[in-house]
């Protein structure tokens, strides 16, 4: 009954009393006639203890409940922490200290980027390859299979105006066939007493109207290859210039614009080594309502001719 009055009569005593019996202390209760407590005793303070718990948070106080539950927390937090003190002080097999781990790897594979560069382009050593490894396969691909192109001038109007776009492929030329008449082209102009060194780096686009062995002039504002009126369909209006016959001399083509009267082609500078040949254009892509294949040029082609 001592211990029982004593308990009920101050609640703080019984905190201390269950801590050091279960410590296996003996303790000594004022007002008891009991003395000291040997540690044979500890379980019914513990008893005891518990009951006194059950009665508070049966008596609804919440204050007293939060109290309780905080330091219980704080009890099994202590004892996680000394429970492992070396994973408290790493960091936990995480690697650092108060995280998930995997920052120092991330912070490896980080370039040392100047400060001026930023944030959003301070790319690591995986996007750094992927970024070239696309670059490559992008500049492989405009090299031997298509590559985009667009129209700066009038020179193939009607069939292209300026700001038409179409795509260039480089199969046909390379595994097929060479150049037919007919075929729209692009390639870099020859170096001649007409063009510049500086031009001959630039794009051009035409239609090929005759190969190595045809003859070809222009009069009466036609053009005529292997005495035989070609394109007319396709030209804008007559050519105003004359040409003489001459005969397209092996390994080259002869050019020239859809627009015969502002188009600067074989008929100013001579014919094009098809070495020169960068790729056939096979259809536009843009503007949208102009989507789809080049119109058929109208001549037809008996057969493809012989490899140079």
């Amino acid at each position: 009954h001592a211990t029982t009055m004593a308990t009920l009569a101050s609640p703080p005593l019984v905190v201390s009393v269950s801590r050091a019996v279960a410590r296996g202390r003996a303790v000594r209760v004022p007002g008891s006639k009991a003395g000291r407590y040997p540690v044979k005793t500890r379980t019914r303070c513990a008893i005891t203890c518990a009951k006194l718990g059950d009665a508070q948070d049966r008596s609804g106080d919440p204050t007293h409940r939060s109290h309780t539950n905080t330091r219980t927390r704080r009890t099994h937090t202590r004892a996680a922490s000394s429970d492992s003190p070396v994973a408290e002080e790493t960091g936990g097999p995480g690697g650092g200290p108060g995280g998930d781990g995997g920052g120092g790897d991330e912070d490896e594979d980080m370039f040392d980027w100047p400060e001026w560069v930023p944030e959003g382009l301070r790319l690591n050593k995986e996007d750094v390859a992927t970024v070239l490894i696309t670059f490559a396969v992008s500049l492989a691909f405009r090299a031997t299979i298509a590559e985009p192109r667009f129209i700066p001038s009038l020179s193939m109007y009607p069939v292209f105006d300026v700001g038409d776009r179409l795509i260039a492929e480089k199969i046909t030329y390379r595994w097929r066939h060479d150049p037919v008449p007919g075929d729209v082209i692009i390639f870099h102009p020859p170096k001649t007493p007409k063009t510049s060194l500086a031009l001959t780096k630039e794009v051009f686009i035409k239609r090929v109207v005759a190969v190595a062995g045809d003859t070809v002039e222009v009069r009466q504002g036609e053009l005529f290859v292997n005495g035989k009126g070609r394109g007319g369909e396709l030209k804008l209006e007559p050519a105003t210039y004359t040409m003489e016959q001459q005969t397209v001399p092996e390994n080259d083509v002869f050019v020239m614009g859809d627009n015969r009267n502002n188009s600067f082609d074989s008929h100013v500078w001579g014919p094009l080594p098809v070495k020169n040949i960068l790729g056939r254009a096979c259809f536009k892509y843009w503007p949208p309502q102009k989507f789809g294949s080049l119109p058929q040029y109208p001549s037809p082609v008996d057969k493809v001719p012989e490899r140079y």
